[in-house]
């Protein structure tokens, strides 16, 4: 899990003594809502917009990710980044004009989902294909 961009020794060891069974999480987007780095869905009506993140969870681990994930952002921006895929988003919503934080939160939220893969699959992690969906892999990976 360390080898995931963000997660240093402190971030992982955490992460594995807060979540114990990783199967626990369903689908994806519960395991950053679990910590607390979801928007907020705010719905009246025919409108549905997105709030602030929930605030949910461990506090520490959010500000852990919430941290490595700014690493992160400024590694994809120097191109420093090893992760390809990861890299290519990151400045495709800088482009989009996203706030700091905004992106922060979204780059927190999906280090969480790709720590959940590597996880579930019990395989290391691949710079190569993360980010990707996973039906545009090819069969057998």
């Amino acid at each position: 899990m360390q080898t995931i961009p963000g997660l240093g020794p402190i971030c992982s060891c955490r992460l594995r003594a807060t979540i114990g069974d990783i199967r626990r999480f369903k689908t994806p987007k519960d395991f950053p809502a679990y910590y607390g780095l979801v928007p907020r869905s705010i719905a009246t009506g025919h409108n549905e917009k997105k709030g602030k993140i929930t605030h949910r969870g461990d506090k520490t681990m959010r500000s852990l990710m919430v941290q490595g994930a700014g690493c992160v952002v400024i590694m994809a921006t120097k191109g420093t980044l090893g992760s390809k895929q990861l890299t290519k988003w990151i400045l495709k919503k800088q482009k989009e004009k996203m706030p700091w934080g905004k992106l922060v939160c979204a780059v927190a939220a999906k280090l969480l989902r790709i720590a959940r893969a590597v996880l579930i699959s019990n395989k290391p992690y691949n710079p190569k294909i993360a980010g990707v969906a996973k039906s545009s892999l090819p069969k057998g990976i």
